[in-house]
């Protein structure tokens, strides 16, 4: 079952930091069969109240698969002080539906 790896980012990060992770994140992403399917674009809240920020989304073959995928991710990135303000950003794997 797919699943996706859903980052909100913070409104006061620049593009220009978004732009840097997703180049960083891009190879890792690939080698665990991965697709970024949206990457920091504008939202447009069609319904309820809550304010949403720009998302990353990432599709995932599994779940397992997912979080794999980010532990090794995090511990690439932890050290780099570019990515400081992304890893206050809440982040969530959401197992997808197939069929």
């Amino acid at each position: 079952m797919s699943a996706y790896f859903i980052l909100e980012i913070h409104p006061d990060i620049e593009d220009q930091t978004i732009d840097d992770y997703l180049a960083c994140i891009s190879p890792d992403v690939t080698f665990h069969g991965g697709n970024v399917r949206s990457c920091g674009g504008a939202v447009h809240p069609v319904q309820g109240e809550r304010q949403m920020n720009r998302l990353i989304i990432i599709e995932f073959r599994t779940a397992s698969v997912a979080r794999e995928w980010h532990d090794e991710v995090k511990q690439a990135i932890d050290d780099d002080a570019r990515y400081h303000s992304l890893r206050a950003c809440p982040a969530v794997v959401v197992a997808g539906r197939d069929g």
